[in-house]
């Protein structure tokens, strides 16, 4: 497929779009990829099934980032609910990029034997069409944290409103007001479900609004962590706390800090999200909210198991709920230092 679009001169969500038939295409566009497609003399094929031809059973895990340790512990529940199966699982990653996700779904047929699908994400791309082909062809498909507009399917995902709800709340029930608020910047042009939800809320109930110069979108990464919370710190009137809505950018605004000489938790307390494996290990322990992977995993491999056993099955949706972790980085406002290094001390 991306042969096709390099020749037609087009990205390969057009290419998929023209094949499937899936959306709108202007004539132009469609005549570009169909003339692409007979010069190379391209053939799309779908996915089939194990019993075909004897292949070896398995099935396939679109994530959207391998290098986030949110998507190895779901990969690890599927895992162990697919060797317990006697499938193998093939796992494919995105890399944050809609057209790596496309091509890995046009890709599957050549591996033989896959017979479900799992979508790992952390929103909806622009155009879902892959997907919704896939779903059209009767694969079994599982979602997790990902939705596909106008297309029922088996969903599993974190409430996450709740979660940012609990996590701003600790902060203001800890005495904090100038709290600063750092989250993903929106992929693909689409924003993810409101992240600042479960924190307007929180503010709503202590009777507060929230200050816009204190909120930043950034890049998913440490560093864009580090930029947004360089950003907040620099500020005149600067934040007592800030909520990352990733521990991946908690890390960079532990750095920032670092950088200013401004102390953790004692000038500043910090709240993450997502309780990463290590987390707990950085200095100070970071307080976060948890978000149960691992089971999201193992459920999301049943429930495509289950597909597969019976594909008339009713549709599911399986809403996981997060708890707040409390560690060291998060203390009350105005704690004494002393004070603070004793809570530090009990804790370890």
């Amino acid at each position: 497929m991306s042969d096709v679009a390099q020749r037609a001169g087009v990205s390969i969500s057009t290419v998929s779009r023209v094949i499937n038939q899936s959306m709108a295409v202007s004539t132009d566009l469609r005549r570009q990829v169909l003339q692409a497609v007979e010069a190379l003399n391209y053939e799309p094929i779908r996915v089939g099934s194990a019993s075909d031809e004897g292949n070896l059973a398995s099935i396939a895990v679109i994530v959207t980032s391998l290098r986030s340790p949110f998507f190895s512990n779901i990969i690890a529940g599927i895992q162990s609910v697919s060797f317990d199966h006697g499938y193998t699982t093939m796992v494919f990653d995105s890399d944050n990029d809609q057209e790596k996700e496309i091509i890995h779904v046009n890709e599957l047929p050549y591996h033989a034997g896959i017979e479900g699908v799992i979508f790992a994400g952390i929103w909806a791309w622009e155009h879902e069409d892959h997907i919704v082909e896939l779903h059209k062809h009767g694969i079994p498909i599982a979602l997790i944290n990902r939705r596909v507009p106008d297309l029922t399917l088996d969903m599993l995902q974190v409430d996450q409103s709740l979660g940012t709800f609990e996590a701003t709340s600790h902060l203001l029930e800890l005495g904090h007001r100038r709290i600063g608020v750092i989250f993903n910047k929106a992929n693909a042009g689409v924003p993810p479900p409101d992240q600042l939800a479960g924190v307007r809320r929180a503010y709503a109930e202590f009777g507060l609004e929230m200050d816009a110069n204190q909120i930043v979108e950034t890049e998913f990464s440490p560093q864009g962590g580090y930029q947004a919370a360089m950003k907040l710190l620099n500020q005149a009137e600067r934040p007592t706390a800030i909520f990352a809505r990733a521990d991946r950018l908690a890390l960079g605004v532990l750095r920032a800090a670092y950088e200013l000489s401004i102390s953790i938790p004692h000038e500043l307390s910090v709240v993450g999200y997502g309780d990463e494996p290590d987390s707990k290990f950085w200095t100070p322990g970071l307080t976060t909210v948890r978000q149960p992977q691992y089971e999201m995993g193992t459920r999301a491999a049943e429930m495509l198991f289950e597909r597969i056993e019976n594909k008339n099955l009713p549709q599911r949706q399986v809403i996981f709920q997060p708890r707040l972790i409390a560690r060291e980085s998060a203390i009350a406002y105005g704690t004494p230092i002393d004070l603070a290094a004793n809570q530090e001390s009990l804790h370890g």
